[in-house]
């Protein structure tokens, strides 16, 4: 496995080590590295960064539909590398209900521009609720 990037300042070459990395990611990486083997073979910035990504959108919404996670990481300058198939968009979702960070809900009409399937998922965020725990915030959905 490559050296990660600190969590905190994103940066491998100037991080003086006092950011660590959270239990959550580094049990996230370590799936990486089996359920995406090749994508993280290929382009394992691309992974771990969807998977920092898709961290911080989980921990702020409660419910998140499939085709949001694409979106969310295009908005942060996240794009597949041209040597990955377009379905590690799938695959990435895929990982993240291994990791027990997001369980199914029901389908639903994708809101997002990208999207050509007639329905996608909505999920459940685990990690919100795992965030929220102790502070008991109940969000309206």
């Amino acid at each position: 496995m490559q050296a990660r990037r600190c969590t905190i300042c994103r940066n491998s070459k100037k991080c003086k080590g006092t950011a660590s990395m959270s239990a959550r990611m580094e049990r996230a990486l370590i799936l990486a590295d089996k359920c995406w083997e090749k994508a993280n073979n290929t382009a394992p910035e691309f992974v771990e960064r969807y998977l920092e990504l898709c961290e911080e959108l989980l921990t702020t919404k409660p419910l998140v539909q499939g085709d949001e996670f694409r979106e969310y990481c295009n908005m942060y300058k996240l794009y597949r590398d041209s040597k990955l198939h377009p379905n590690v968009w799938v695959s990435g979702v895929r990982a993240l209900k291994a990791l027990g960070w997001i369980e199914p809900l029901a389908k639903v009409v994708p809101t997002q521009s990208h999207n050509h399937m007639p329905s996608v998922t909505l999920w459940r965020s685990a990690v919100f609720y795992e965030e929220v725990k102790g502070v008991r915030h109940v969000p309206d959905t």
